[in-house]
């Protein structure tokens, strides 16, 4: 019976995963989580935080009883830290317990990281990314725990912006910092600037051509000091500056990546290593990246 492993749980796992059993009813597949929170929407995370979902939970598209059912084996809350391409194995890790499992074939669809910023002090305690169901319930836990009632962003894209209306209906107080000169730089530049008047209008503070400098703690509350000299003041720091693919897995197994950093697959999802695949945010079409 040959064996699929998938490392990644999120849409691109679950999707590459139920797709596999759909192909090969008798295929053995196990999908490695990272975390406890397989198939869960991490774009529904701020209508949670701003409470318009009740319940986090119901933010996964399917339980684990349902992936089950569905055939497929979990490994939740274990971090694949090796791979081993031509011996087919995989290393995996949970806590101080480790072990390797062999495969016939794997998928790679580890997503992406969040971009950490060279910010002094971005590191502390109270400052927060948002990335992932862990991060989310960290920061929401943090929110009731402290009262908040003030927060700083630092970033205006998709995720600062859905953030910034998640905590003004939170009912904080919401400084949007962006280094850029408007925020939203994906869009016109006239639609941008509705948006940022549209913040404007919900209470938001925002501040473009804003780059952050430091980040320091007074008396319980986060300064956040720009490069012009001012100074912004939160209970909770929230960084939204992008993310990059998550190679690492990747890299050390010596698989090629792209351009622009991430695996470099053909458009069947192969890499050149004969039964190694990834697919998702970690991937790069080499066809697609050609053209550009």
């Amino acid at each position: 019976m040959p064996h699929t492993v998938i490392v990644g749980g999120s849409d691109a796992g679950i999707s590459a995963a139920l797709r596999a059993r759909t192909l090969d009813p008798d295929a053995e597949i196990t999908l490695i989580v990272a975390d406890a929170f397989p198939n869960f929407s991490v774009c529904g995370i701020p209508f949670f935080i701003s409470r318009e979902v009740a319940d986090w939970r119901s933010l996964a598209h399917r339980g684990t009883g349902d992936l089950e059912a569905a055939g497929l084996c979990l490994v939740l809350e274990t971090s694949a830290t090796a791979l081993d391409v031509c011996g087919k194995r995989l290393t995996l890790k949970n806590g101080g317990t480790e072990r390797t499992v062999a495969f016939d074939r794997a998928l790679i669809a580890t997503g992406a990281v969040p971009v950490a910023p060279p910010i002094d002090g971005v590191a502390q305690t109270g400052i927060f990314f948002m990335r992932t169901m862990g991060d989310c319930l960290a920061f929401d836990r943090y929110l009731q725990e402290h009262s908040c009632a003030r927060a700083v962003i630092i970033g205006g894209g998709y995720i600062g912006l859905e953030m910034a209306d998640a905590l003004t209906r939170r009912g904080l107080a919401v400084t949007l910092l962006e280094f850029r000169p408007a925020i939203l730089q994906t869009v016109e530049p006239s639609f941008g600037a509705q948006l940022e008047d549209e913040l404007a209008g919900h209470g938001v503070t925002v501040r473009t051509r804003t780059k952050v400098a430091a980040i320091r703690s007074d008396a319980g509350t986060l300064v956040v000091a720009d490069d012009r000299g001012g100074e912004h003041r939160g209970d909770v720091v929230l960084v939204a500056t992008g993310a990059r693919p998550n190679v690492a897995l990747a890299q050390a197994a010596g698989l090629p990546l792209a351009e622009a950093g991430a695996i470099a697959v053909d458009r069947g999802m192969r890499t050149p290593h004969p039964d190694i695949y990834a697919a998702g945010d970690s991937t790069c079409s080499l066809q697609r990246s050609s053209r550009r």
